[in-house]
């Protein structure tokens, strides 16, 4: 599983050109890239937690990865094919509930690089939304909003870890 690292992401933000298709393209190709790699880490720690409840959450996380990088793709093809931009819509699943998570450290730790992960791709949408306009900028709006949600969903799963204080501090 690769990651992209955060130089790469602020570079890509900072040369975003709202008005070059070609700027807009290189930022579909990191986003892309985040949630193919996102979707892989879902898959690796739901067949890690295999039999547990947290199984489900992963399994969720990762679906809900691929329909991102669906959309994503469907974006690139209307720029790249030269189409006119149509309003792309996102489908709202729900997440699994969890209330009591008995979690180890490569549970707590998964939960926390998940979070992270979340955080830097939900920040990296936002600007993106910023620095393009139209259905671009809606586009990457919907998409820091799902990530909003997924960061709101991890941490709450990380409040509900039975035993999170020792798993965090030792």
């Amino acid at each position: 599983m690769d990651l992209t690292n955060a130089k790469e992401i602020l570079s890509v933000i900072q040369q975003l050109n709202g008005d070059s298709k070609e700027s807009i393209l290189r930022a579909l190709n990191l986003a892309e890239h985040v949630e193919k790699t996102s979707g892989e880490f879902y898959k690796l720690e739901a067949k890690r937690t295999k039999g547990t409840e947290l199984q489900a959450f992963f399994v969720f996380m990762e679906k809900e990865e691929e329909m991102h990088l669906a959309k994503i793709l469907e974006l690139k093809a209307q720029l790249e094919n030269k189409e006119e931009l149509t309003e792309i819509v996102f489908e709202t699943n729900t997440a699994p509930q969890i209330h009591s998570i008995p979690a180890g450290k490569d549970d707590m730790t998964a939960l926390l690089y998940a979070l992270w992960r979340e955080k830097k791709a939900q920040d990296f949408y936002e600007q993106a939304s910023k620095k393009t306009s139209g259905k671009v900028s809606h586009f990457f709006s919907e998409l820091a909003n799902f990530e909003h949600g997924h960061v709101q969903l991890l941490e709450e799963y990380v409040e509900n870890v039975q035993n999170a204080d020792e798993l965090i501090m030792g």
